[in-house]
């Protein structure tokens, strides 16, 4: 009987600890969640043309804290964030731009505060972008 006691009680210890683990990684992967769910990682692009490539700038960029390889990331994390970002929403006023035809295509894909975000849009020309984007594509 002292054996078979000892093997219940191994076996209840066992699935304590199991638990425990079990429970442990179910707060890492809620936590997880929950960071994910505020995270911004974006990659943008700007290309010359119609077409998304090939593209002739490339940035990085993410928010809270600012950062990535975008060169302007804090006043574009900014900028974004008065639109809750989105992009479609950006409007700054900054300028006058001529009708020229030279286009130049933008694209956005990642997240936002852990929503997934894929934009792309063609402007007109450099300065349209530059004026309706801000600092959000100037890299």
């Amino acid at each position: 009987m002292g054996v078979t006691r000892a093997i219940t009680s191994a076996a209840v210890l066992l699935a304590a600890v199991g638990a425990v683990e079990a429970a442990g990684s179910g707060a890492a992967t809620a936590a997880t969640v929950a960071a994910n769910a505020r995270t911004t990682r974006l990659v943008l692009t700007v290309a010359k043309g119609e077409s998304t490539a090939p593209a002739q700038q490339r940035a990085s960029l993410t928010c809270q804290p600012a950062g990535g390889s975008h060169k302007q990331a804090r006043t574009a994390c900014v900028e974004l964030a008065k639109v809750g970002g989105r992009f479609d929403r950006l409007q700054l006023a900054g300028g006058v731009c001529t009708d020229q035809w030279d286009p130049v295509t933008v694209t956005a894909s990642g997240r936002w505060k852990g929503r997934k975000v894929a934009y792309r849009h063609t402007f007109g020309n450099a300065c349209t972008l530059s004026t309706t984007t801000g600092a959000v594509f100037s890299f």
